[in-house]
């Protein structure tokens, strides 16, 4: 649950950046039903519209961290997330027309304000 002050903070960040990064898309598989037959059926993916940025990790930092070297760096700013919801695993991030699928959270800032992802590229899901 996040807090009045995180809540606020996160508010300011993304008022902060608003218009200086750029607008990237999140992608959310719905999880699949079963039809009347019992048969597997799958359910609409799920976009939202975020500020953020794609960048590296430092080669010291990946190795240490675990994460592999050709995996970019993805940094969200939670309250520009619309609507409003918080990345998971395996969520897909289109930014600049390149699609990457999220790997693992690697750091939150203490105000619940940004969090950057590792990333692998992908083709294009829709």
């Amino acid at each position: 649950m996040v807090s009045l002050l995180e809540s606020s903070i996160r508010k300011q960040v993304a008022s902060a950046f608003a218009g200086k990064l750029l607008t990237c898309t999140l992608r959310r598989a719905s999880p699949a039903s079963l039809d009347s037959f019992g048969d597997p059926v799958l359910g609409a993916a799920l976009s939202f519209t975020f500020s953020g940025i794609r960048d590296s990790f430092r080669l010291e930092f990946a190795l240490a961290a675990g994460i592999p070297v050709t995996d970019a760096k993805i940094l969200i700013i939670l309250g520009s997330i619309t609507p409003a919801a918080s990345p998971r695993q395996d969520d897909q991030v289109k930014i600049r027309d390149q699609w990457f699928q999220l790997r693992k959270k690697v750091s939150a800032d203490p105000a619940g304000a940004t969090e950057d992802w590792a990333g692998f590229e992908i083709e294009d899901p829709t």
